[in-house]
């Protein structure tokens, strides 16, 4: 004895079903949401975005080899600002008495920062991410935005200047051309450019209530529809000749009434 299922079978669990299943979705929905909005604790971000300068030389066009070469670049300075040295630095901008958070491990810091780099231009962004706390993700990426050029230069670049010179040519007694290069100026090479201030967050970055609300109530409704339909499946009771055609694959020629029999009536006929 089988049930199939088919379309006919869907829709009827669903019309039989539709304000139980309404029911039992507006209530997961709310709880999900009430329990979103007032238990887990909300994330605050504060995000700073890097210009890589990877050729000390300007030029009119971006080649794919300097996109490359920056990517590469940016995948560097993204584990030099996750080092010891930046976070020691990072601590001490945050132990000032005027910000007040020396409590700050570094575990605790690292754990804070996120990095995305761009494969479309010469740009990373980092991203510091505090729980319940929005100030401190401002300070934490303030210290990134102060610290991060110079430690980034120091590193990769430690000679810090780069000396320019020019082509003098003069002539002798004789007309003779001598040339000689002449130090001009000393320029200061940098690797990166702030392009993106951090700023203090408005509103919280995570968990986003509507996103998750929307998802608990879909599976909420899944959930209670596959419940009643499994149920619809389950129940072998035999109400009337449809539900003995859904049981039974054979003939039927015929249904026995179901009838009580008063017992009092029984014995005085009797």
């Amino acid at each position: 004895m089988t049930k199939e299922i088919n379309l006919k079978v869907l829709l009827k669990v669903l019309k039989n079903s539709w304000w139980k299943i309404l029911i039992f979705t507006v209530a997961i929905t709310i709880a999900v949401g009430a329990v979103i909005h007032f238990l887990v604790p909300k994330k605050y971000a504060s995000t700073i975005e890097f210009y890589v300068l990877n050729t000390s030389t300007t030029s009119e066009y971006t080649t794919t080899a300097l996109l490359s070469a920056a990517e590469y670049l940016s995948n560097d300075y993204i584990k030099i600002i996750n080092s010891d040295r930046m976070m020691e630095k990072i601590h001490e901008y945050l132990a000032d008495p005027n910000r007040g958070y020396d409590d700050v491990s570094g575990s605790d810091l690292r754990g804070m920062i996120s990095s995305s780099t761009s494969t479309e231009s010469s740009t990373f962004t980092i991203t510091v991410t505090a729980t319940e706390d929005k100030v401190l993700a401002m300070y934490v990426a303030e210290a990134i935005t102060k610290y991060a050029p110079e430690i980034i230069k120091d590193i990769t670049r430690p000679s810090y200047t780069s000396n320019l010179y020019k082509q003098v040519v003069t002539k002798d007694e004789a007309g003779k051309e001598e040339k000689e290069y002449v130090k001009i100026n000393e320029i200061d090479l940098e690797c990166v450019k702030v392009i993106r201030e951090p700023q203090l967050a408005t509103t919280h970055a995570s968990p986003n209530v509507i996103t998750y609300t929307a998802i608990a109530a879909i599976l909420a409704a899944v959930v209670s529809y596959v419940f009643f339909l499994i149920l619809k499946l389950a129940d072998t009771t035999i109400r009337s000749e449809e539900n003995t055609k859904e049981l039974v694959d054979g003939t039927i020629i015929g249904d026995i009434p179901n009838w009580t029999v008063n017992t009092e009536t029984d014995k005085e006929e009797k």
